[in-house]
């Protein structure tokens, strides 16, 4: 084996050995009920964080807008009006336990 063949064999298994940055989307949740924002981080791991808590994971479904994950002992899933995932995109949203509100996309990593 060649000196550039086995470099590159040790870079591939390097790379293929380290997790992957999972890229994030935050989206901020403001009840139209007036009561405390909500700041959820979902990570294309298919975990979200909310408020800073530990990550738990979600299933989300493209075609219906909604995304579900566990609070507590229940599910909850926030169904949105439009489905967007860039920085600025706002959208009313209503979620399985009664509440409303708008959801606001302010941050994206890749």
């Amino acid at each position: 084996m060649t000196a550039l063949k086995t470099t590159l064999t040790l870079a591939l298994m390097s790379a293929l050995a380290l997790p992957a940055l999972a890229a994030t989307t935050t989206v901020e949740f403001v009840p139209a009920s007036g009561a405390d924002k909500v700041v959820a981080v979902f990570s294309d791991d298919g975990t979200v964080s909310f408020n800073g808590g530990p990550a738990v994971a979600y299933t989300m479904d493209q075609d219906t807008r909604t995304i579900c994950s566990m609070m507590g002992e229940a599910e909850n899933c926030a169904t949105f009006e439009t489905w967007g995932e860039d920085v600025g995109h706002s959208t009313p949203y209503s979620t399985s336990q009664g509440s409303a509100g708008t959801a606001n996309v302010t941050a994206k990593t890749e």
